[in-house]
């Protein structure tokens, strides 16, 4: 009969062996044991791994289960918002990543000390794409938006009126940049991993981040282009400016993305109804010169 400690201590060995890695040396080992390809660059990584992961809190968790919460009542108690103003909020959510990736690709940005953890975890993503993705896993990659959600709902709160479309609107940012940022750019890096008929569908329509679009687009060095993580519907027309041959400064896009985090939910807000109103009259404009067409 097998000793009981040894079994113990190999049931130990076998648990431990099913955790995730938790260091940047073993998410290199497991995931991303060749850098010095095209993603690493000619010269090989920049960096000696990615970002450990961290865990998981109860804080994390109890944040999400608010935000879906009050979707669901949104939802229920005043339903969808128009079709216009949904269509906008896809393409702005993968603009707002797009401006916040290109500002943290910028190597000057680990040196800005509130942002270095941020800009080293986006760098040393080109270097070691599948360990800062699956390494981390697609719940981890969500609760690392939780700063921003939280500086998105402040400012809604403080800026915004108070009212139905500001809720909607700030929800929608909430559910479109920061769930769906971290879920298309997860799995644009899916590789061989099963995506499901689901994903590859969104994929497909640019409902999510393609991977041809993201992985041979930004990870083509010199990751000058395509920064949107959700969607990737935005680059098409930010990769001029965000990209060459523009290359705005460091400054700029830091002052950009931080007037878009304060004001961007107010100032859309407020435009929703003189441009729906606009829209309004358009569409009855040119139907009832449709019908004085058919009625001559």
């Amino acid at each position: 009969m097998c000793d009981p400690a040894v079994r113990r201590r190999s049931a130990r060995t076998a648990d431990e062996s099913k955790k995730p890695p938790s260091t940047a040396d073993e998410l290199r080992a497991k995931y991303d044991t060749d850098a010095t390809g095209p993603v690493g660059g000619a010269n090989g990584p920049r960096f000696d791994g990615p970002e450990p992961v961290q865990p998981c809190t109860r804080i994390n968790l109890a944040h999400h289960v608010v935000v879906f919460a009050a979707i669901a009542y949104s939802l229920v108690t005043h339903g969808c918002p128009s079709l216009g103003v949904v269509a906008f909020m896809l393409w702005y959510a993968d603009a707002y990543t797009a401006v916040l990736h290109a500002a943290l690709d910028r190597p000057g940005c680990l040196d800005v000390k509130i942002l270095h953890g941020a800009a080293r975890g986006f760098q040393a993503h080109h270097d070691y794409p599948l360990a800062s993705t699956h390494g981390r896993g697609c719940y981890r990659m969500i609760c690392d938006t939780q700063r921003i959600q939280t500086i998105t709902i402040v400012s809604a709160l403080v800026f915004g009126r108070w009212n139905v479309a500001t809720f909607q609107i700030c929800l929608m940012k909430l559910l479109f940049s920061a769930y769906g940022g971290a879920t298309g750019h997860f799995y644009a890096h899916g590789g061989a991993k099963p995506r499901g008929p689901a994903i590859k569908l969104a994929q497909k329509c640019h409902m999510l981040l393609p991977p041809k679009h993201h992985v041979g687009g930004h990870h083509a060095p010199p990751h000058d282009k395509n920064f949107g993580i959700f969607n990737g519907l935005s680059n098409y027309a930010l990769n001029p400016f965000l990209g060459a041959p523009m290359n705005p400064p460091l400054g700029v896009l830091l002052a950009a993305w931080a007037a878009l985090s304060l004001f961007d939910v107010a100032v859309v807000e407020r435009c929703v109804g003189p441009v729906g109103e606009v829209v309004g009259r358009g569409v009855a404009t040119a139907l009832e010169l449709a019908r004085s067409s058919v009625s001559m």
